[in-house]
C-alpha cells in the first residue's frame, strides 16, 4: 500500500543538528523502497558546494557503515523509523551504494544554483539564449567591466558626459568625493538584487532624454510647491488678522509662528519638528491658555476647523515636497544605472554571458507558468522527493519558481517535502532570503500545496557548550522583547529555547568601549581591547586556540596589523598574502626608489622599515633627518656601519630575478627563513 504524501518543516536553531537531520531523512526515503534506483527520484537542495559536498559523504559513508553491519547512532534511529529489519537495512544499503557509484551524475544533491542552471540549459532554445552560453559566477567583475565601459566614453558621448559631470558636482555638493568610479561600482550592484531588479526592469527602456525631462519637470513643480506652501501661511495669517486677533492670543503663539514661517521662509526651516507641536495642539484641544477672555476664545474657536484644514493642505504639500526632493536627488543616478546596464548587456551578448544571478529571474518570467510534467520532461528526471536546507535563505523567486514542481511531486502517492531552516538566520537577507517567507510556512495558516503539513523544532544543540547555549537562550529572549513585530518577537522569546547537550562548560563575556575623543585613539581602541584579553588568555591557552571575529573585513585587517605590531603571531587570510609583508613591501620599495630617486614619500618608508629591521640606536626623527635628503649611494654608503652591504652598482649590470635576490641578502632579510619573502 502506498504511503500519502507528506509535507513537513523543521525549525532548526545554530547547532541543533539540520545536517543530520537531512541524511536521516534521505536515508529513511531510499531505505523504505525496495526500488535501488529511488535516489534518482530525490533532490536535495543546498546553498553552497561546501554544504552539498558534506551531506554527499555523509550520505555515501552511512550507506558503507550499513552495508558493513555497523550499528552507529544513526542506524539506531532509523531502524526504529523503517518498518524494515537490520538484515534488509544491511542488503539494501550494498545495492544502493553500488548503483550511487555507477549513477553518481544522477545522485541529486546540489546547490539552487546548479538546479536552476540545469532547467535554464534545457530551456535555452525557449528562452532565445546561445546553447554553448558560458555562466559568469563572477558577476561583480563583469559589473565593474561595464562601469569602466561607461566611464570610457566620457568625452565621446556628450550627453552621457554631461550626465556624468552632474553626477560629479552632486557629490561634490555632498561633501563627498568627485571620484565616482567606486560609487558606481557600488550602487551598480542594484542589477543583481532579485528584491530590486522587478521595480529597475520598469525602468529599462526609458532613454537618457526622459530622466533630464523628469528632472526639469520636477524642479518646475518644486517651484510651485513653494508658492503654493508660503500662500497657505498668508491665507492663515489673514485669517487671523481679520478677526481682530493678535499672535499672542495664542497658546505660546505657536500656530501664528508657525504659519508665519511657512510664510517667510517656505520649507527652510524645520517643519517635521514644529509640526509635532501643532499635532500635539491639535490633539489636545490647546489653542489658548485658560487665562484667554471668552470673547477672545470664542472667536479662535470659530476658526479652527479651517486653521486644520490649512496645516493638513501643509502636510500634504511638505510630503509631496520631500518626494520630489528624494526623486530628483536619484533621478541622476538612476539615469547613470540604467546606462551601466545597457552596457552589461552589451558585454553579456558579445562575451556569450549569462549571469548566475539572472537564473532565477529567466524562470520566473518564462517557465513556471509552463505545466509541471513539461519541466519534468525537458530536465529528464522525474523528483518525487524534495529536501530543502537553509530554507532562510530561499528567496522569494527561487520558492516560487519551485513551487509548481514540487506541487506536482506531492500530488503523487509516496512523496515527500522537507524544509529545514532558522528564521532567525534569514536577518541578513542572504541572497533575497526573507525571514518572512519561513515564518508563515513554519505557521499554522500558510501552506502552498494541498496536503497535511507537519510542524516540527530540533530543539537540542548539539555543537555548542552550556553556558553559551543559556546565553543565547536568555539574551534572545531578552532582546526579542522589544521587537514591535508580534512575529519576530515570537521568533527570537519561542525559537531561542534549545537544549543543551553533553557539553558542559564554556563561558561568555560582554564588554563595552568609552568612545575616545582622540581620532587615532578611537581607531584602535577595539584592537587595544583585543590585545588586552589575549594577553589575559595567553597563559590558559595557546595562541591557536584563540579565534579573533570581526564584523567586517576592514575591521579584521585593523586588527591583525595592530597584533602583528605588538609581537603577537597571528594567522588570517589578509596576513596570509604577501602584499602584508613589511620585507616585500621593503623590496618593492626599494626597487621603486632606484627607479625614482626622487620620491621621498618611498625613500621615508624604506627608512622606516630600516629603522626597525637595524634595531638602529638612534631615534626615528633623528635617524630620518640624517638620511632622508641623501642621494640613494650615499644612503646605501652611510648604511653599511649597521651591516649593510648593497652597491648600486652592481646592482643595475644584474638580471632582474638576481637583482631581487642582491636586496635580500644585502639587507639581510633572510637571516631566518621567511615564507612571504621565499614567495614572492
Amino acid at each position: 500500500m502506498q504511503k500519502p504524501a507528506t509535507f513537513e518543516v523543521y525549525n532548526a536553531s545554530a547547532g541543533s543538528g539540520k545536517t543530520f537531520t537531512l541524511v536521516k531523512e534521505y536515508l529513511k526515503v531510499l531505505l523504505s523502497s525496495e526500488d535501488v534506483f529511488t535516489f534518482q527520484k530525490v533532490l536535495a537542495i543546498t546553498f553552497t558546494n561546501k554544504a552539498a559536498g558534506e551531506m554527499k559523504e555523509r550520505v555515501l559513508s552511512n550507506l558503507e557503515d550499513f552495508a558493513n553491519g555497523k550499528q552507529n547512532d544513526l542506524f539506531k534511529i532509523i531502524i526504529n523509523e523503517v518498518a524494515v529489519d537490520k538484515l534488509t537495512i544491511q542488503e539494501r544499503s550494498k545495492k544502493i551504494l553500488e548503483v550511487i557509484l555507477q549513477h553518481y551524475s544522477a545522485f541529486s544533491i546540489t546547490t539552487i544554483d546548479s538546479f536552476t542552471h540545469k532547467i535554464i540549459k534545457s530551456f535555452a532554445y525557449d528562452l532565445g539564449l546561445p546553447l554553448n552560453f558560458e555562466v559568469e559566477m563572477d558577476a561583480i567583475s563583469l559589473l565593474g567591466e561595464a562601469v569602466d565601459v561607461l566611464i570610457s566614453k566620457i568625452g565621446t558621448d556628450k550627453q552621457l558626459t554631461k550626465l556624468l559631470i552632474d553626477y560629479t558636482l552632486d557629490k561634490t555638493d555632498d561633501d563627498k568625493s568627485w571620484d565616482i568610479s567606486r560609487d558606481l561600482n557600488e550602487f551598480a550592484k542594484v542589477l543583481l538584487n532579485e528584491d530590486d531588479v522587478r521595480h529597475f526592469r520598469l525602468l529599462s527602456n526609458k532613454k537618457l532624454e526622459d530622466f533630464t525631462n523628469l528632472k526639469s519637470k520636477l524642479f518646475l513643480h518644486q517651484k510651485e510647491l513653494k508658492e503654493t506652501f508660503r500662500r497657505i501661511g498668508g491665507d492663515c495669517l489673514e485669517l487671523i488678522e481679520s478677526k481682530g486677533l493678535e499672535h499672542k492670543d495664542f497658546m505660546r503663539s505657536t500656530i501664528p509662528k508657525f504659519f508665519k514661517d511657512i510664510n517667510d521662509k517656505s520649507f527652510n526651516f524645520n517643519y517635521l519638528t514644529r509640526s509635532l507641536t501643532i499635532e500635539k495642539a491639535i490633539d489636545n484641544q490647546q489653542y489658548y491658555s485658560k487665562s484667554t477672555t471668552g470673547e477672545v476664545a470664542s472667536l479662535i474657536e470659530n476658526i479652527v476647523p479651517q486653521i486644520i484644514e490649512l496645516y493638513n493642505k501643509s502636510k500634504e504639500i511638505f510630503s509631496q515636497f520631500l518626494m520630489n526632493k528624494l526623486a530628483l536627488k536619484n533621478i541622476i543616478p538612476l539615469a547613470v544605472l540604467n546606462n551601466i546596464n545597457l552596457e552589461l548587456e552589451q558585454i553579456k551578448e558579445e562575451n556569450n554571458i549569462q549571469l548566475n544571478s539572472e537564473f532565477n529571474q529567466l524562470i520566473s518570467d518564462n517557465i513556471k507558468e509552463q505545466p509541471a510534467p513539461f519541466i519534468y520532461e525537458r530536465i529528464g528526471q522525474r523528483f518525487q522527493h524534495y529536501f530543502i536546507d537553509e530554507m532562510q535563505d530561499t528567496s522569494t523567486l527561487q520558492w516560487q519558481n519551485l513551487i509548481p514542481l514540487i506541487d506536482n511531486a506531492l500530488a503523487q502517492e509516496n512523496s515527500n517535502l522537507l524544509l529545514v531552516g532558522d528564521g532567525k538566520q534569514a536577518i541578513y537577507r542572504w541572497r533575497g532570503g526573507k525571514a518572512e517567507q519561513f515564518i508563515e510556512l513554519g505557521s499554522d495558516t500558510v501552506n502552498p500545496f494541498h496536503v497535511f503539513k507537519e510542524i516540527k523544532s530540533l530543539e537540542t544543540n548539539y555543537r555548542s557548550y552550556s553556558e553559551v547555549i543559556n546565553f543565547n537562550n536568555s539574551f534572545f529572549q531578552h532582546t526579542g522583547g522589544f521587537l514591535q513585530n508580534n512575529s519576530y518577537k515570537n521568533l527570537f522569546v519561542e525559537g531561542n529555547k534549545q537544549v543543551e547537550n553533553s557539553k558542559k562548560g564554556g563561558f561568555v563575556s560582554l564588554s563595552f568601549l568609552e568612545d575616545e575623543k582622540d581620532k587615532e585613539e578611537r581607531k584602535i581602541k577595539y584592537p587595544k581591547k583585543v590585545l588586552e584579553r589575549i594577553n589575559q588568555l595567553k597563559n590558559q591557552f595557546s595562541l591557536n586556540e584563540i579565534c579573533i571575529l570581526t564584523r567586517t573585513k576592514k575591521d579584521g585587517v585593523t586588527i591583525a596589523k595592530y597584533l602583528t605590531e605588538n609581537n603577537v603571531d597571528i594567522i588570517s587570510s589578509e596576513t596570509l598574502l604577501i602584499q602584508n609583508s613589511a620585507k616585500v613591501i621593503f623590496i618593492i620599495d626599494v626597487l621603486k626608489i632606484l627607479q625614482n630617486p626622487n620620491d621621498e614619500e618611498t625613500r621615508f618608508n624604506m627608512l622606516y622599515f630600516l629603522h626597525e629591521h637595524l634595531n638602529v640606536n638612534k631615534s626615528k626623527p633623528f635617524f630620518f633627518k640624517e638620511f632622508a635628503k641623501l642621494d640613494n649611494q650615499t644612503i646605501f654608503e652611510n648604511l653599511k656601519i649597521y651591516g649593510i652591504s648593497f652597491e648600486v652598482s652592481i646592482f643595475y649590470q644584474l638580471p632582474f630575478y638576481e637583482k631581487i635576490e642582491a636586496i635580500i641578502r644585502g639587507f639581510n632579510l633572510l637571516n631566518t627563513s621567511d615564507a612571504y619573502v621565499q614567495f614572492f
